[in-house]
């Protein structure tokens, strides 16, 4: 009897052992995945700081092109001409947002300032390949935009990120 007791407590003990080196090895899986993980979390976070650094240089990039493209219009407003409007003017305008029928002067003036464009629409046909030549970057957006291209369209067609694209059209707004 104490034979079987005695084989009985060998196979049980041999069962512990085998247990704990089960235990042991499924802990040493989860400490490998959780320094695997880590590891992967270290990468995560050093492509997102390249991404953010990234980032950062293209808005800095667009804010000296922003402030370029300013100091540019800026100087082209002096040289503009200042147009004064006429009181009458501008009472007519209000007037005619109530009226239904628009002014026979409103009218002469609208039809001469579309033949004025449709003639100068001939002489500017000749250029336009000169003036798309001189056309800034925000020009080049802002006409791409005009003509119903997506934000990506237009950055894929002038070489530049999507998020420089959709912020120079911010600042159009």
């Amino acid at each position: 009897m104490t034979g079987i007791l005695i084989a009985v407590l060998f196979v049980l003990q041999i069962a512990g052992f085998y247990m704990i080196v089960l235990l042991y090895l499924r802990a040493a899986k989860v400490d490998e995945t959780e320094r695997k993980q880590k590891q992967i979390m270290k990468e995560m976070e050093d492509s997102f700081a390249l991404y953010i650094s990234e980032i950062k240089e293209e808005n800095e990039r667009l804010i000296q092109q922003l402030s370029k493209h300013r100091e540019d219009k800026s100087e082209m407003t002096f040289e503009s001409k200042t147009i004064q409007t006429d009181y009458r003017d501008e009472v007519a305008a209000a007037s005619s947002y109530f009226n239904t029928k628009p002014s026979t002067s409103k009218v002469l003036n609208s039809y001469r300032t579309s033949q004025q464009q449709a003639s100068s629409a001939n002489v500017d046909s000749l250029f336009i390949s000169d003036n798309r030549a001189k056309e800034t970057e925000f020009e080049k957006v802002y006409r791409l935009s005009e003509q119903g291209l997506t934000t990506t369209e237009i950055a894929s067609q002038l070489g530049k990120g999507k998020t420089e694209v959709e912020l120079i059209m911010k600042f159009k707004e």
